[in-house]
């Protein structure tokens, strides 16, 4: 009889263990970016060097230029290819969770998130989100995300710019239940 409690209790606290797990998948810990995935970073003149890895602060700071029309850093499901373009399935979560900061406060980034199929024409459906200069965490409905279908992410998230320059940090993206 104690040999199978024992079995039970065993069985019980893996499935646990196993579908806790399951709750969340992580895209970004840091600045280290979970198997499967890449980042990319471009604006409409070709700026790639407006990115940085900050080890010691374990985040990413994005000093987005002057002159551009618009920029993105992005999160690709597998490498950042052109069509026909992987895509991951994100339908058994919720919510897209980013850690972020304004380098002053006050800035405004676009949050988004692309199918394998979607254009590469600034189309898709993006959440503006003000900044503090505290870090904060900001949860967004996947449903928030219209014409995005969570079956077939390709962009699991990005981060888009305006005309405007600014700084901005950002470490922790993941996915929860």
């Amino acid at each position: 009889m104690a040999r199978s409690l024992l079995v039970i209790t065993v069985l019980i606290v893996s499935c646990v263990g196993k579908a806790g797990a399951q709750d969340t998948k992580h895209v970004l810990d840091g600045t280290m970016l979970a198997d499967g995935f890449d980042m990319g970073v471009n604006t409409d003149k070709g700026r790639t060097d407006w990115l940085e890895k900050l080890d010691k602060e374990n985040c990413f700071r994005m000093s987005y230029p002057a002159g551009q029309r618009w920029g993105a850093v992005f999160l690709t499901a597998g490498p950042s290819v052109d069509p026909p373009r992987p895509g991951m399935d994100f339908s058994g979560y919720k919510f897209l969770v980013i850690e972020m900061k304004g380098g002053a406060g006050g800035e405004a980034v676009q949050i988004g998130v692309k199918t394998n199929t979607q254009p590469d024409n600034g189309g898709e459906y993006k959440v503006t989100e003000p900044l503090t200069p505290e870090w904060q965490t900001y949860k967004y409905p996947l449903a928030r995300f219209q014409r995005a279908d969570p079956r077939n992410f390709y962009v699991v998230a990005e981060f888009v710019f305006g005309a405007t320059p600014m700084t901005i940090y950002v470490r922790n993206v993941r996915y929860s239940k």
